[in-house]
């Protein structure tokens, strides 16, 4: 049977990385977290992830950056992220040998397309109250940039 193999990269492609997966797993979904520190890592209102195994995840190309934050439980959470354009990677637990929170944005297209369900919302009582009109009709859609 062959391995799933998901790739993905840092905006700037000086980092990139995969991961390989037992055939016999699925495809990872998706957990958004919208703690207050997630929020400021990822510059959004939420941080969305796939959890993978640890020794699932390896750099193919150059090597991302560590910063250690505080967890709400007073623990490190290590993150790392693209030194040159700030992407951000992957978060865990110091405490977590087995698991890695990898941000589902940084994976390449056609992987994200397969790790597409969400599983999880952790901390939702901090979600940004915009994000529940994500589906609302009255929303403006445009499918390309509004200049920016």
């Amino acid at each position: 049977m062959a391995q799933i193999c998901l790739t993905g990269a840092c905006l700037c492609k000086s980092i990139a990385y995969h991961i390989i997966l037992p055939a016999s797993e699925s495809f990872p979904k998706v957990i958004i977290c919208h703690c207050t520190n997630c929020k400021r890592y990822t510059g959004s209102s939420f941080s969305a992830n796939i959890i993978v195994p640890q020794s699932a995840l390896k750099y193919i190309k150059g090597s991302p950056k560590l910063y250690s934050d505080r967890s709400n439980k007073g623990g490190q959470v290590l993150r790392e992220f693209c030194s040159d354009c700030g992407t951000p990677f992957t978060s865990r637990s110091s405490d977590e040998k087995e698991v890695i929170a990898v941000k589902s944005g940084t994976l390449d297209e056609e992987h994200r397309l397969n790790c597409a369900t969400l599983a999880t919302e952790i901390y939702y009582h901090r979600k940004d109250k915009w994000v529940d009109e994500m589906g609302n009709e009255d929303v403006q859609r445009i499918n390309g940039s509004m200049g920016v």
